[in-house]
C-alpha cells in the first residue's frame, strides 16, 4: 500500500550532473548526483527504498510517480531546468509501498 504523504525530492542541474535532494524524516538527507539523468534517477530510488526500508524495519519500495520518460521529456521541454547551474528547483515525488 502506499503511503499518503509521498517524499518529495528536489531537481537541479548543477556543474554537469543531474541532481536530486531529499530531507524527509523517513529517509534523513538524501543527495545524488550523475552525469546521466537516468542513472540519478535510479540511484534515487534505490537509495529511497534502503532508507526507508531501514527507518520501517520492513521491506518497501519506492517508486517514482512520474516514470523517467516523462520527467525526461518534462525536462526537454522545460530548458530553463536543464540549463546548467540555472536556478531552478523542481520537486517531484516518490510514492513508498510497502
Amino acid at each position: 500500500m502506499a503511503q499518503s504523504n509521498p517524499i518529495l525530492v528536489a531537481y537541479a542541474f548543477r556543474d554537469g550532473a543531474h541532481s536530486f535532494r531529499t530531507d524527509d524524516p523517513r529517509t534523513g538527507e538524501i543527495a545524488v548526483a550523475h552525469g546521466v539523468p537516468e542513472i540519478a534517477y535510479e540511484q534515487v530510488t534505490r537509495t529511497l527504498t534502503e532508507r526507508v526500508s531501514g527507518t520501517l524495519g520492513r521491506t518497501a519500495q519506492a517508486r517514482p510517480a512520474l516514470p523517467f520518460k516523462e520527467f525526461w521529456t518534462w525536462l526537454q521541454m522545460n530548458p530553463i531546468a536543464a540549463m546548467p547551474n540555472a536556478p531552478c528547483h523542481v520537486e517531484f515525488a516518490w510514492e513508498i509501498r510497502g
